[in-house]
């Protein structure tokens, strides 16, 4: 840990911040800045949580790791453990620092009872239940001790996951005109960052591209592909990884190039695709 970086990004859970800026991290760093990823979600939850919904997501990343030899015994007794291995291994690659906060995936977090507070598989997006309302509390607290930083990113909070929402509203308590990223992959669904952000509310907002080479979306390419427990969640292989991601991108500088010149013009010269990141204008 570094007394002070030039880029503090927050990560509600292992690949968020990977997935949704791992381009601009991977030319940050190349750069010579200094760059620190918190990854807010990364606690070991409790043995044998009583969620079907766990359970499920706990068999589909076991699935996922059957090619390396895991059972789904081995899987599941750590598969927490597992995912900070990978989340350390992938920015490792794209050259960050890495921290682990311990707080509970809202999917093992728990009411005074005992019993799930998101209990089915949809539970865990739209807006946290009453009983889970110190979560932002705790986190606002955690990221005031940590260390300053020149430009810090928050999620955009596309989809409506309970943790995104969460990591935004704490973040935006803590740290003065944060930057926010677009949440991918729930930015591949239609309509769902205009959701977030409708275009006539955008008045008071200001837009950055950070566009990406070759070499940068190769680097992120590959830094998602260490997040081997998730692989499945979001896509069938290797190839349907590295599709989407350039998709993605240029999804976004498409967005970019219609915002700024009509949508008449080519790319940038040696750029091919981008990442947005927003920030409130007033």
């Amino acid at each position: 840990m570094k007394d002070h970086y030039n880029h503090l990004y927050l990560s509600p859970h292992f690949d968020d911040v990977a997935l949704s800026c791992g381009g601009q991290i991977a030319l940050r760093t190349a750069a010579g800045q200094s760059v620190l990823v918190v990854t807010v979600t990364a606690a070991e939850p409790p043995a044998d949580f009583p969620s079907e919904t766990v359970h499920s997501l706990h068999r589909r990343w076991a699935d996922s790791l059957a090619a390396e030899g895991v059972t789904p015994a081995d899987a599941a007794a750590g598969i927490v453990a597992r995912r900070r291995a990978e989340d350390r291994a992938a920015f490792a690659m794209l050259g960050a620092d890495v921290l682990h906060l311990p707080f509970l995936d809202c999917i093992y977090r728990a009411g005074p009872d005992g019993l799930p507070l998101y209990r089915g598989p949809m539970d865990m997006f739209g807006a946290p239940v009453l009983a889970d309302e110190g979560t932002t509390d705790a986190l606002a607290e955690a990221f005031a001790a940590l260390p300053p930083a020149g430009r810090v990113y928050l999620p955009l909070g596309v989809g409506h996951h309970i943790d995104h929402g969460a990591t935004r509203r704490a973040g935006e308590r803590v740290f003065a005109a944060p930057f926010y990223y677009e949440d991918y992959p729930y930015t591949m669904a239609p309509g769902a960052l205009e959701e977030v952000l409708p275009p006539e509310a955008r008045d008071g907002w200001a837009n950055e591209t950070i566009w990406l080479t070759e070499a940068a979306l190769a680097a992120k390419t590959t830094a998602v592909l260490a997040y081997q427990s998730q692989l499945s969640s979001f896509f069938a292989g290797h190839d349907d990884l590295a599709r989407k991601l350039r998709e993605e991108g240029q999804r976004a500088m498409i967005a970019a190039l219609d915002a700024m010149l009509g949508g008449d013009e080519p790319p940038p010269a040696g750029f091919v695709g981008g990442e947005t990141l927003w920030r409130r204008s007033r």
